[in-house]
């Protein structure tokens, strides 16, 4: 699979988050909210694989699409990977949007409620149902993530 194709995979999933949160602000039903707002992690989910999957082929990565096994194999070919490392500090950090993503796909794929420590009131998707994430900052942020890396790629 060549590394447009792959963008092009990413760049889909990424949009059928946003049209999803698009459509759970228009709903006046909740249940009808929450389920676009859970379709919507599991694309940003998809999306984040995406990416994971375009730096494994464009660094000649052998591992499978987990960040830390994807550390690892760059180790041991002894290079660096910028978005893997600030990946890694995301992940590390449980405030980040990427911490927040992991904590609510997990929550919407066991049927549980998220634990979440969001100050009340927070709604970055309008009258989202999910108490705060900020399911749409994910998205912009997981976007201007994946924008960055292919900037740097291109440069090289």
């Amino acid at each position: 699979m060549s590394g447009s194709s792959l963008a092009s995979v990413t760049n889909q999933r990424l949009d059928a988050a946003r049209r999803l949160l698009q459509q759970a602000t228009e709903m006046d039903n909740d249940w009808m909210t929450q389920s676009l707002e859970s379709s919507a992690l599991f694309q940003l989910r998809s999306g984040l694989n995406g990416l994971l999957q375009e730096v494994k082929t464009s660094y000649n990565l052998s591992a499978s699409l987990d960040l830390e096994l994807l550390l690892q194999a760059a180790n041991e070919k002894g290079i660096s990977v910028p978005v893997l490392n600030e990946l890694a500090l995301l992940k590390s950090n449980a405030q980040s949007w990427l911490s927040q993503l992991y904590i609510a796909y997990q929550a919407a794929l066991d049927c549980q409620v998220a634990n979440q420590s969001y100050a009340a009131g927070v709604e970055l998707i309008g009258r989202g149902s999910d108490a705060g994430t900020s399911t749409k900052y994910i998205l912009s942020s997981l976007t201007e993530l994946v924008l960055r890396y292919r900037e740097d790629a291109a440069e090289y």
